[in-house]
């Protein structure tokens, strides 16, 4: 969710990742790219691919991947596994403005695209020129609109979000921009918090100058690396309100640790080691939050004391086990010189949210790895408790992205998104209330009860 280039080039993932940047697209393929309406009123996005393939996804949480074969028609895969999806798609020639389906329950038939308000921009933050897009349904009356701000990705938003179909589908208006040093954006890559909300905050605003008559409530919607931004951005700007999905309120340092508790358990160590590991990642920590400056005594301490047992060997997280393969010294020149983005080691996310004075949904995948979500639960549960306008949803069977999983030889495999997830989020960004129920999803009390 976090991981630098650097990190992600040894092999890890996480909130902290970069991802490479966007390929091309086949015209043939892209031209198709749009969201759909079947004769059930059910909804279904087809979203870029690179190269000629397409992804399709559903809004009750079906997903799939599907390339033309020799018949014209499109099939392929289910989720982001290799196994056959019945589905079928008939998407004529490009320029046509509906499709067919067959082999997926409650979308077979005809498709009608579904006409959006586009509108593409462009604004200043930090005296660097970002590339926006607001999109949002057609007519004339006042709709939601929230800010999308993604997560590490250096990927272009304006190409691979598909939250600029998928919400305004659903009644509310989006606005997507590219990340500085991303897509079509000025500046270099960072994951300096700082200036990421503070882009946020100015794509807010020229949301709102964009939608003029038609914006309602304005808010932000992060992923991520963007919950420790939007909530941040939210106090930088008039935003309405905030919505989080699969991010953390730990600080990235935290991250690594938990990801390392996580990998140790996993591989069968005790608790004694976990605790020992602890101290490991309390020192790397350290090291990250300080610019390398403090730790470097009680690392070479933890090296020396365990570094020829196996559970030390083990430890990977975001970074802790590049680094006491490298040793500090090592490890400090490659990341500065080569693959530092800025990042905000050290964020506090509570301090942030007790400025936060808008309404949170904070939505949490219960099996995250890249994201654990147990100390993000206890603090949001805090600040509930302490009167804080935020309501908590869990998946409690989803993984991060909120999607679903099957376990295989080669670890996890992604098939779906968590049912009721894209619904959830469009209820709550219309209304600013839940009405479920959405699927498996764990909602808070007072929605419970209600009848």
């Amino acid at each position: 969710m976090l991981k630098s280039g650097f990190v992600l080039a040894l092999g890890a993932a996480g909130l902290l990742t970069a991802c490479s940047g966007s390929e091309a697209f086949d015209p043939a393929a892209v031209c198709h790219v749009g969201v759909y309406q079947a004769a059930s009123g059910s909804i279904i996005d087809l979203a870029p691919v690179a190269g000629a393939d397409l992804r399709w996804r559903a809004l009750d949480g079906q997903v799939g991947r599907i390339a033309v074969g020799e018949d014209g028609l499109w099939s392929g895969t289910t989720g982001w596994t290799d196994q056959p999806n019945p589905a079928r798609f008939d998407l004529g020639e490009c320029g046509t403005t509906s499709l067919t389906i067959e082999g997926l329950d409650g979308y077979n038939g005809v498709a009608e695209r579904i006409a959006l308000d586009i509108i593409d921009t462009e604004f200043e933050s930090d005296g660097l020129t970002l590339a926006g897009r607001l999109v949002l349904p057609q007519g004339t009356q006042p709709v939601p609109i929230a800010v999308w701000v993604h997560g590490s990705e250096r990927d272009s938003a304006l190409d691979w979000a598909y939250a600029q179909r998928v919400m305004p589908a659903q009644g509310v208006g989006i606005f997507v921009y590219d990340k500085r040093g991303t897509g079509a954006s000025e500046g270099e890559y960072s994951q300096d918090f700082e200036a990421l909300a503070r882009d946020a905050a100015m794509a807010l605003q020229r949301a709102r100058e964009l939608a003029g008559p038609r914006a309602g409530r304005v808010g932000l919607f992060g992923g991520s690396q963007g919950g420790w931004v939007a909530p941040l951005a939210a106090t930088m700007s008039d935003a309405e309100f905030v919505m989080v999905s699969f991010g953390m309120m730990v600080a990235p340092t935290d991250e690594d640790a938990s990801e390392v508790q996580l990998e140790l358990r996993a591989a069968g160590y005790d608790d004694e080691v976990l605790a020992r590991a602890a101290q490991v990642t309390d020192v790397t920590g350290r090291l990250m939050a300080s610019g390398f400056a403090d730790g470097r005594e009680d690392f070479a301490r933890l090296k020396q004391q365990w570094g020829n047992e196996a559970w030390f060997r083990a430890i990977e997280g975001e970074y802790s086990g590049q680094m006491l393969d490298a040793g500090v010294t090592g490890f400090k020149f490659v990341y500065l010189n080569f693959f530092d983005a800025g990042t905000s080691w050290g964020h506090d996310s509570i301090a942030v949210m007790n400025q936060v004075e808008v309404p949170v949904l904070w939505v949490l995948a219960g099996q995250d790895r890249e994201a654990p979500p147990d100390a993000t639960r206890d603090i949001l549960h805090q600040l509930i408790a302490e009167g804080r306008a935020i309501e908590l949803v869990e998946f409690a069977n989803a993984d991060h992205g909120i999607l679903e999983f099957v376990e295989t030889g080669a670890g996890r495999e992604s098939t779906r998104y968590a049912e009721g997830y894209f619904r959830l989020l469009g209820d709550w960004a219309r209304n600013g209330r839940l009405d479920g129920p959405y699927g498996e999803a764990r909602l808070p009390e007072a929605v419970v009860q209600e009848p």
